[in-house]
């Protein structure tokens, strides 16, 4: 595969070059490397290697981000694929505004997939994102929780275009809380406005994402839970509305051995619903839709 354009050639630059200097000025905060098998009843698979996923420690106030991930996809009635999936940056944590812990980050997005056997059909797209975060702990009907705020803007290019073909900007809100020793809850709103290209304007977008989940301790390394997950946009361009939802049971195992952590899970979409209506779609409900079994396995240190 060919980087097409020097930009991308510049964050990969930039990357190497922060990565360099902090081996000699920093500590790693953290290191993970796993490998992803999804497979649906549909026949569309993916298997995503994580090489390395972390942080590494610049100073008391920057750290340096990346997440670097090479993926294998075959579809049904369509060529084999496989890409890369990369993000990396900076995060800088500064003093608290508002009550609230402040962060900033500056972050590089390539993503490019191909055909297996000869190379073609490359597509390819690029993201520069500048992102505040603000975060609290507050107390909501009792309960302690964490609460997120996230900004967002980007710029972006597909195949190496204008960088207005997907920039744009978000408002992110985030919920979490521990219910009790086994219930758990995160909530997510979003607002989004996307440049479209194609009609030389913003499309706007607002949705919700949303787990409640319930785990229990087997044993000292085995963990058994229940992920319900439930989803919904809308999109005001085209009136579209989307639902979907699953209950997928997980069975995970974990060790410990001196600094690193050993584990591995399969879970498996026992129920599944999805629905989707507005001008350019007809309203269909589906309870069977592309079930989702997934296995990994990895170490973390």
């Amino acid at each position: 595969m060919k980087i097409k354009s020097s930009i991308e050639l510049a964050v990969l630059a930039m990357a190497v070059s922060t990565a360099s200097s902090a081996v000699f000025s920093g500590e790693l905060n953290s290191l993970k490397t796993e490998v992803v098998s999804n497979d649906y009843d549909g026949g569309y698979q993916k298997t995503e290697y994580t090489v390395a996923i972390g942080s590494y420690q610049l100073s008391d106030k920057w750290s340096f981000l990346f997440d670097i991930d090479r993926d294998y996809i075959d579809a049904p009635s369509a060529d084999k694929k496989q890409g890369w999936d990369t993000q990396v940056g900076l995060s800088q944590s500064l003093s608290q505004l508002g009550g609230f812990d402040f962060s900033m980050y500056y972050l590089a997005r390539y993503d490019a997939t191909w055909n297996n056997e000869d190379g073609s059909d490359e597509s390819y797209y690029t993201q520069y994102i500048i992102s505040p975060f603000f975060s609290k702990d507050v107390t909501v009907a009792g309960k302690d929780m964490s609460l997120g705020i996230e900004l967002w803007a980007q710029v972006g290019a597909v195949q190496g275009e204008d960088l207005q073909d997907i920039s744009g900007a978000e408002a992110n809100f985030y919920l979490d809380s521990s219910l009790s020793d086994n219930w758990s809850l995160n909530l997510a709103w979003y607002n989004f406005n996307y440049y479209d290209s194609s009609e030389d304007e913003y499309d706007y977008q607002i949705g919700t994402e949303n787990y409640l989940t319930y785990s229990l301790d087997l044993n000292s390394n085995v963990t058994f839970s229940v992920e319900n997950y439930f989803e919904a946009y809308y999109t005001f361009d085209n009136e579209e509305i989307l639902f979907y939802g699953h209950v997928a049971p997980m069975i995970e195992y974990s060790k410990e051995v001196g600094d690193f952590n050993y584990f591995a899970s399969v879970s498996y979409e026992v129920l599944n619903g999805e629905y989707e209506d507005g001008e350019d779609y007809s309203s269909e409900v589906s309870t069977t839709h592309d079930r989702e079994l997934e296995f990994s396995i990895g170490v973390s240190f």
